[in-house]
């Protein structure tokens, strides 16, 4: 289930007197999202097993709509699962740095192989596997990534469960940012301090769902072995 960002207009303009919708739809599209992308609370595994190609070490880059939610986009990677044909997911394969990789296995960025080991970033950012698959393994990755919404239209939504943890905390996060604004009709220092410290206390609600729900935001990837 989801919900559209245009529920929250109708009681927000109670709020802000004379504002112009659009200018009030683009602070909505802004707080959603930074509070995502600052909060990390939205974790979401990817609807689809995604090929390790051979001689590719980076991982994949999700398609949204198929393999993540339309208009969104990946902040960071948090887990991945390697599926060896059993559906077993047990096996946690350690994040690495590069310089440790440097230390243990001083051809990791050459190295083929049938199994990952481990996973770090690449230059660019990405998550690379090691070692590189000597060949191409269909559906071999289940991914969970952090992820955070492109929104461009009042109608764009939010999963229902997501929506209506953090409601007031995003309703809390546009009317500060609007009541700052110097000048305005709608311009209220005071309350825009008030609903800044609602809107802080709220984020720091969201890290912590995050941590409760999968844990520590944590380098690891898990499969199931050959």
């Amino acid at each position: 289930m989801t919900v559209a960002l245009s529920v929250m207009t109708p009681e927000l303009r109670l709020e802000l007197t004379n504002i112009p919708v659009p200018i009030l739809n683009a602070a909505i599209f802004r707080v959603c999202r930074v509070f995502f992308w600052e909060s990390e609370v939205w974790k979401y595994t990817y609807d689809n097993g995604l090929d390790w190609t051979a001689d590719t070490p980076a991982l994949p880059v999700p398609v949204a709509g198929t393999d993540i939610p339309t208009k969104c986009m990946v902040k960071r990677v948090d887990q991945v699962k390697y599926d060896a044909g059993g559906d077993s997911w047990d096996t946690e394969v350690p994040f690495l740095t590069r310089d440790e990789l440097d230390r243990k296995r001083p051809r990791w960025n050459t190295d083929t192989g049938s199994s990952p080991t481990s996973w770090t970033h690449g230059n660019d950012g990405a998550a690379i596997i090691i070692p590189m698959t000597a060949s191409t393994i269909t559906t071999g990755l289940l991914i969970r990534s952090v992820i955070a919404p492109i929104f461009t239209l009042v109608s764009d939504t939010l999963p229902d469960f997501l929506y209506y943890e953090f409601e007031e905390t995003l309703k809390a996060g546009v009317l500060a940012q609007l009541m700052k604004q110097p000048g305005k009709d709608w311009t209220d220092l005071r309350m825009a301090q008030f609903y800044g410290a609602a809107y802080v206390a709220g984020e720091k609600k969201a890290k912590s769902r995050g941590q409760a729900d999968f844990g520590q935001p944590k380098d690891t990837m898990a499969y199931g072995g050959l």
